[in-house]
C-alpha cells in the first residue's frame, strides 16, 4: 500500500487503484484486487487447484464449438461440472 502525497488517498500496490481510508485499501489488496499479483487471485489459484486436484470428474459436459466456415457445431472438449477443469 502507498500513500499518496498531497493528498488523503491510499494507493494498492497490486493495481494502483485508489481508496480513500487505509482499512477500504488493505481490505481492497486481500478480498478484491483483480491484478495476477495480488495476495486474492494467487490464494483463489491455490484453491482451484486443490479442487481440481481433489476432483474424481464424475460428472462431465461437453462442449461444442464452431466448425470454422460452417454453421455448424461439432464437440470440441469435454468440461468436470463440479471443478471447471478442461478433459481432453
Amino acid at each position: 500500500m502507498e500513500i499518496v502525497r498531497n493528498q488523503t488517498l491510499y494507493k494498492c500496490s497490486y493495481c494502483n487503484r485508489r481508496k480513500l481510508t487505509k482499512r477500504g485499501c488493505i481490505q481492497h489488496e486481500n478480498n478484491y484486487c483483480s491484478s495476477p499479483n495480488s495476495p486474492h487471485k494467487i490464494r483463489m489459484e491455490k484453491e482451484r487447484i486443490e479442487k481440481q486436484s481433489k476432483c474424481k470428474h464424475a460428472r462431465k459436459e461437453t462442449i461444442y464449438s464452431y466448425i470454422p466456415g460452417e454453421c455448424v457445431k461439432q464437440p470440441d472438449h469435454d468440461l468436470c461440472i463440479d471443478c471447471n477443469k478442461i478433459l481432453g
